[in-house]
């Protein structure tokens, strides 16, 4: 089981200061943002480390995250325990017409072979932008 990198990018049409609005709605709004998120709970008094049963081809599963946020530059994450392991960077910039996401992901997986869990990753980075985009522009105007 070897360790995929996938790295992807997007563009948020609104301020980084917005887009750190967006990632502080998480805390309370998970579930809205990211609908087959369907619960979260915090495992320490400074909720950076969280416990999330996350529904995955029809059933839930259990992912414990780690939250480290460096405002307002950069957001990483690392998936402790679950289908998939591992760490994601997401570096926010201003750019011309808003703020610039690169993200960096390094993972593995019990459960996919390296190509599936590279496809998986990606689609699991779109979907989660195109969640967190309509957040932006339905709940936050």
């Amino acid at each position: 089981m070897s360790m995929v990198k996938v790295t992807d990018d997007g563009l948020f049409p609104v301020s980084r200061e917005k887009v750190w609005k967006l990632i502080e709605a998480h805390g309370a709004n998970f579930s809205n943002i990211h609908p087959a998120v369907k619960s979260t709970k915090p495992l320490n008094k400074e909720a950076n480390m969280i416990e999330q049963q996350v529904e995955m081809n029809g059933q839930l599963v259990r992912r414990v995250v780690k939250l480290t946020p460096n405002s307002p530059e950069k957001l990483t994450i690392e998936f402790l325990e679950g289908p998939m392991t591992g760490k994601m960077v997401n570096t926010y910039t201003e750019v011309p017409g808003g703020t610039k996401v690169v993200t960096e992901c390094d993972v593995k997986s019990q459960m996919m072979d390296d190509k599936q869990l590279e496809a998986a990753t990606k689609e699991s980075l779109e979907e989660a932008f195109n969640e967190d985009l309509r957040y932006l522009n339905t709940r936050m105007k």
